[in-house]
């Protein structure tokens, strides 16, 4: 990806700023079009337009990145004279972007509060209805997703462009496997990642492909697992990202694979900890009832990764 990078960022110094290029960036390489981004903006011959689509690009790849400096910088740079009568004008999206930022970080009350500024305001259905799917993700992320559920079924899909299709899919996945509904749950995931594979971001394919990994597991499909992993492991940061689960799941697929009873080690025991703190308590609970694994129960450990300020989008929520 380096040498991409360096070859965009020669294109970006010489020639017209190719947003579109510079969206497809954000939504597959989020890191990387950080890269791009700190470079354009020292340009001189932008125009305010380009500028201002820069600053909020960079909102939506730092807050998957957890960049907050940059995010910050942003959000603070939209909020200036050259730049606010666009930002008041794309305010439910912004906030919406502040509130994924959020929510990554597992401040999911914070990512509520932006969600529910947002949909004050749109008039928009089909947004508001986007909107319904990621506070009913919130919901299920603070273990009620009984919840989330019942917001999430109250969506019109078909109103849906397929890009919102997949994460109301994703969100019904998750929704529904933490119901204890595993292969509905499996069904959901393996759709969304359809929906995100024509949107062409591929990314959040391996990211809601990691979901379905755990489900082939507790029905001991290991063809698909492999090939499943395969796929994922091609994306380094997502590795990374969520190394105790698969490392939890590497673990246990290697010895279930030997057709013997699973010995729980003290690397599995680590693994199912970091897991559950990651947000993958239920697939790790539901591994151990249904191979009888010598582990108790794992509880998930809310964590704020890298904690945002509070009311980061409050300029464009003045009524809350």
């Amino acid at each position: 990806m380096a040498i991409f990078v360096l070859g965009f960022l020669a294109l970006m110094a010489n020639a017209e700023v190719d947003l579109d290029a510079f969206e497809s960036l954000v939504k597959n390489a989020p890191d990387d079009a950080l890269k791009v981004y700190q470079n354009t903006i020292t340009r001189k011959d932008l125009s305010a337009q380009d500028l201002y689509q820069l600053h909020y690009q960079a909102i939506r790849a730092s807050a998957s990145t957890f960049n907050n400096v940059i995010l910050i910088k942003a959000v603070d740079s939209l909020k200036t004279p050259p730049f606010k009568a666009l930002a008041d004008e794309d305010r439910a999206k912004i906030l919406t972007n502040i509130g994924v930022g959020y929510r990554r970080r597992n401040q999911n009350e914070q990512a509520i509060w932006h969600y529910r500024c947002a949909m004050n305001a749109t008039a928009s259905l089909q947004y508001k209805s986007a909107l319904k799917v990621n506070i009913a993700i919130a919901y299920t992320r603070l273990e009620q997703p009984a919840i989330g559920y019942s917001l999430l079924k109250s969506v019109d899909r078909e109103m849906l462009p397929s890009f919102m299709q997949a994460g109301l899919l994703t969100a019904l996945g998750n929704a529904t496997f933490a119901l204890g509904e595993v292969d509905k749950a499996l069904s959901y995931f393996i759709e969304a990642a359809t929906h995100y594979a024509q949107d062409e971001n591929y990314r959040a394919v391996k990211q809601v492909s990691i979901n379905s990994l755990g489900i082939y597991v507790l029905n001991s499909d290991f063809s698909n697992y492999h090939k499943v992993l395969a796929d994922i492991a091609l994306e380094s940061s997502l590795v990374d990202d969520n190394q105790h689960y698969l490392g939890w799941l590497r673990e246990l697929v290697y010895q279930l694979e030997q057709n013997q009873p699973v010995t729980v080690s003290t690397t599995m025991k680590a693994y199912s900890l970091g897991a559950a703190n990651a947000g993958y308590a239920s697939m790790v609970n539901a591994h151990i009832d249904e191979f009888n694994l010598s582990l108790p129960k794992v509880t998930s450990q809310l964590t704020i990764r890298d904690p945002l300020p509070v009311e980061l989008g409050k300029a464009w929520c003045p009524n809350r």
